[in-house]
Formats: structure tokens, sequence, C-alpha cells
């Protein structure tokens, strides 16, 4: 940059307001003012609104390293994924809107994110100690939960903020008032629900998809599925029940065993919109109609069951508006606000891969 350019710069940055001065004009003082920034609750919502525009209008820009220093924080939410792809060429779009919403959601909150990912095994909680030693964020997001999970002892031991999408095993088995807050789509009644819609259109032989899975949600949406099959006086079947995977081969894969069979199943529920698409295709390779003669269905409702044929029949959670609680409970925590738990019912979404043809 010459001098010039470099002058002009300078005098930009010069021009800009001081919180103090954008506290001046709006007519508050500068607490209010930072608070309505940064997306307090405290402040009233034509307050923070009209506080927020003003500092568009001014083109405001906050002093990040001074605000750091002096409220010893970093304003940044570190985001663990296991991985943004699945094998050489799939990638994951739950993971992808997910994460998106959560990087919308914190720069309104004027926070960066910190996507992190562990190395599985022994030495996954290195990541976690590495960011939370280094004070390097503010707060988890925490995803992917595992009935005997050593990351929420580890961040609860320390104190450190943050927030699951899921619930922790210990809710789930005695009734605990989890210390931090959460958000979980019902996953154990979703799959209950959609079970009893294959069931409802006759069938009894339902493969499911995804019966390995060592997270919290595969177990739920399994111990769903039985729920349902023991209500209609249907033994579980061990025949029936696959492997987990995460990708639509896999899905693919298991289906076209299953049909190989000598007694096959005649209903797919998949424990993710992923799998079910790849066992519908599977399904019309091998000469079956998808739809009411053959039903699949899925669970998560992806945008890409819109655009399989048929469409796809699935278990909704809204992903997006997860994304965005999330960061605002973790935000709030991060406030002093008391840990809030939001157990969202899934929507069952009936297309034509299970009442088609």
């Amino acid at each position: 940059m010459d001098d010039e350019a470099s002058g002009r710069a300078s005098a930009a940055r010069a021009a800009r307001p001081t919180l103090a001065e954008l506290a001046r004009v709006a007519g508050v003082n500068k607490s209010t003012a930072s608070r309505a920034l940064r997306g307090y609750a405290t402040i009233a919502d034509a307050t923070r609104l009209r506080i927020q525009q003003l500092a568009r209008d001014l083109q405001y820009e906050p002093n990040a390293s001074a605000r750091r220093l002096f409220h010893a924080r970093t304003d940044v939410l570190a985001f663990t994924v296991p991985s943004l792809r699945r094998g050489d060429a799939d990638s994951d779009p739950f993971l992808a809107e997910l994460l998106d919403a959560v990087v919308h959601e914190a720069s309104n909150h004027q926070m960066d994110v910190l996507v992190c990912r562990p190395q599985l095994g022994s030495a996954e909680l290195d990541t976690y100690r590495r960011v939370v030693g280094g004070r390097h964020a503010d707060g988890f997001i925490v995803m992917d939960l595992r009935p005997d999970d050593p990351r929420l002892a580890y961040l609860s031991a320390h104190g450190f903020p943050h927030v699951l999408f899921g619930r922790s095993q210990l809710e789930l088995e005695a009734a605990h008032a989890y210390p931090y807050p959460w958000i979980e789509v019902d996953n154990r009644a979703g799959a209950l629900i959609g079970t009893e819609h294959l069931l409802a259109l006759g069938h009894q032989r339902i493969a499911f998809l995804g019966c390995g899975g060592v997270y919290t949600f595969e177990l739920d949406r399994l111990a769903g599925y039985r729920d349902a099959l023991a209500a209609a006086g249907i033994a579980f079947d061990d025949a029936l029940c696959t492997p987990s995977g995460v990708s639509q081969e896999d899905g693919y894969r298991f289906t076209a065993e299953l049909l190989a069979t000598a007694n096959p199943p005649t209903a797919i529920f998949a424990v993710s919109d992923v799998l079910a698409v790849g066992a519908m295709h599977a399904v019309q390779d091998a000469g079956r109609t998808v739809g009411r003669g053959f039903p699949v269905m899925g669970f998560d409702g992806l945008g890409l069951g819109v655009y399989v044929q048929p469409q796809l029949t699935t278990l909704h959670q809204p992903i997006r508006k997860a994304g965005q609680a999330l960061v605002q409970l973790l935000v709030s925590a991060l406030q002093g606000a008391p840990p809030t738990h939001l157990l969202w019912p899934p929507e069952l979404i009936v297309r034509a891969s299970t009442v088609g043809g």
C-alpha cells in the first residue's frame, strides 16, 4: 500500500465513531450501547435494534482487542465436528447446514466460531484441553454425544461453559437436570412415530438401517423403533438390523444385502436421510418400486429428500433453528443465565417414498 492509500485508510478509521460517541448519538450510556451491540436479552428489543442499526449507519466498528482484554474473553465459540466430509466424495448436508446456522448466529453476536475436529480415541480430549487450557474460546458447542462421553466430564470438571446438541446419558437415566444448556429433537419419539407410520401401511418386516450406532441419538432412534414393534406385538429381529453407516453408499450396500436374503424386509426405516436415499436406489436397482408397496423413510428432514424420486418421507428436525438456538443458549450462559433445556418434537413429513405408487 502506498503512502497516499495508507493515509486514506487511516483517515477512514479515524472518522469512525467510538463507542462513547455512538452511545451519545443513541442517547444511552456506554454500557447500554455495548450490551445492545452484543445482543444482551436484558436490553429491550426496540432499543437493541435501534442501536444496532445506528451502529451500521455510522459504520461503527468495535475495538475487539480492547474489549477482549477488558472482559478477559475471546469472543470465540468452539464447535467440534466429526468431519465435514463423509468418505472421499460425499459431503455431510446435515453438518453443513448446522454449521452455517451456527456461524451466522455467532456473527449476530459479534463472535467468531473456531471449528475443531478432534482425533477419536485416547487423543480425543487433547483438543478440548488445548482450547480450554489456552483460553482459545469462551465456550463449546458439543454434538454427537455418546452414552459414556468423557468430554462432558472434562468440561464440567473444569467449569467450562458449553451447550449440548442432545442430552447427556446422565440426564436420560437419572432424570437429572444437566447443569449446562442443551437442545434435542426427541429422537426416540420420532422413530416411534415413523415406525408406526410404516406399521399402519400394513408392514411388519421393517428393516432398521443403523443399529450399530454409538451415538446417543442413534441409540434413541433404535429404541423408538423397538418401542413401536413391541407395542404392535412384533418381535425384534436382529436379521433386519444393519450396522451403522453415514453415506449413501452404506445405505445402498446394507439394503442390497437385506434384499438378497431368503426372507427380506418389506419396508425400511433409516436412521438418517442420507442412508435412506442410498436405500431407495438399492430398492429401485433390485427392480422394486419405492412407495406404498416398498416404503422407505429417513430421519433429519434434509433438503435432499425433496430432490429424489420419489420424494422421501422423513422425520424433520429444524436444523437451522437448532444451530441458532445453540449459539443463543451458550451466549446466555456466558452472560450468567441459568441453563435452559429444550426438547423439541420432530415432525413426520409423509411423501411419496412411503405412500406413492
